[in-house]
């Protein structure tokens, strides 16, 4: 009986070494999910960062054959502007003195003061009258009381030209085609409204229908 007695103790001492054993396994075993868990969760969260500033211009470098000193599209350089075009004021007279501007002036032939209408080129009666631009030509006047002779010339952008006391070129008629620096034709001796002031050109510019100052479209580079 005390022989039996000794042994049961034995067996529930084995029993409970089986049941820390099984628990020792099911904590080893619930630590190992967890951990798992957690590295699968963090692995969730892993983003990219995108490319820096420096990434993307290695990139272009490589796109440009490595060349980085190159840009991919130069600057184009604009052409020097050719300003002895058709479209650029001449002066009408080939030694341009000018003797009268556009300006309130006393106007000797009629003996009194009043707003000067265009531009005098002091000159010899017979010296030539050429064409300031392209243009086309509007009137050709041969005798007239107050101007003597007068041609007026249609231009682009709303501008026309009209040369006093002038004799126009035999054959010049409306309708027809000047280029800049034709010979359109001649001063004439003093004559009509400005007889006192001498032989000379009268030259007048409008834009848009508005008498304007030949000044604005003559420089001494045009000559």
């Amino acid at each position: 009986m005390e022989e039996n007695k000794n042994k049961k103790p034995g067996k529930k001492r084995l029993l409970l070494y089986y049941l820390l054993l099984a628990a020792c396994i099911l904590i080893i075993a619930a630590v190992t999910v967890t951990v798992v868990l957690a590295v699968t969760g963090k692995n969730d969260k892993i983003t990219v960062a995108p490319p820096t500033l420096e990434d993307n211009s290695g990139d272009n470098n490589d796109m440009s054959g490595g060349n980085s000193g190159e840009t991919e599209n130069p600057p184009v350089q604009e052409p020097d502007v050719d300003v002895n075009t058709s479209s650029v004021f001449i002066f009408p007279v080939s030694n341009p003195n000018v003797s009268q501007e556009m300006d309130f002036w006393y106007n000797a032939t009629l003996d009194r003061y009043h707003q000067h209408g265009g531009m005098d080129f002091s000159c010899a009666a017979g010296d030539e009258v050429f064409a300031a631009i392209d243009g086309t030509v509007v009137d050709v006047i041969a005798n007239d009381i107050l101007d003597g002779g007068y041609i007026r010339i249609s231009h682009d952008n709303g501008i026309f030209t009209v040369y006093k006391f002038v004799e126009p070129v035999e054959g010049l008629v409306a309708g027809a085609r000047v280029n800049r620096g034709d010979v359109i034709g001649t001063v004439m001796a003093a004559t009509g409204v400005e007889g006192e002031c001498g032989d000379h050109l009268h030259f007048e510019v409008y834009r848009n229908g508005t008498l304007t100052n030949p000044a604005e479209f003559l420089s001494a580079e045009n000559k």
